[in-house]
């Protein structure tokens, strides 16, 4: 039996049958964190599933309401296109904002301020859970409503020379 090297085994094509699945997905790096993202939906709907699948829908449901609507019940596509068009945008809107550093493109792209209070408020909740003070501005500390300041047990006493009385 002939050895194969591992040079000869990097150098040989695999072809596969497999084709690669989700080839036109959004692959981008987060601008805050860095953190390659990928969305798992496609930009916009309308695939052979998707469409495959309303019709169904729509024709279950011409079949159920048969007795009351017959061919009209046909026209039941409009809502439950919309419907679908609805719940794929809000998923693919809530797929987005990173689940690294909590920023949403989207959100930045309507309003800017909106978005750095939306990272603010995801950020002082991941240090609400670590129970870690949030930085605040000017280096001051703020401690979050879970994590109760520090005291000490005992009062600590002021030293003084021997014969002269205790500063206060």
């Amino acid at each position: 039996m002939k050895k194969v090297s591992s040079k000869d085994l990097n150098e040989i094509d695999i072809e596969t049958l497999w084709k690669p699945r989700y080839s036109n997905l959004w692959k981008f790096y987060c601008p805050v964190c860095k953190s390659d993202r990928r969305v798992p939906y496609r930009a916009k709907p309308g695939g052979f599933k998707q469409i495959s699948q309303v019709f169904l829908t729509t024709a279950f449901l011409t079949l159920l309401t048969w007795p009351w609507f017959e061919w009209k019940g046909i026209v039941a596509i409009v809502p439950i296109w919309t419907v679908f068009e609805v719940y794929y945008r809000l998923s693919v809107r809530s797929a987005l904002v990173c689940p690294h550093c909590g920023f949403d493109p989207y959100l930045y792209m309507v309003d800017v301020q909106k978005a750095r209070s939306e990272m603010d408020v995801f950020w002082r909740k991941k240090f609400e859970e670590k129970g870690i003070p949030f930085p605040g501005k000017n280096g001051v500390n703020t401690v979050p409503s879970k994590v109760a300041p520090v005291k000490a047990a005992t009062p600590v006493p002021s030293v003084s020379a021997p014969g002269k009385p205790a500063k206060s």
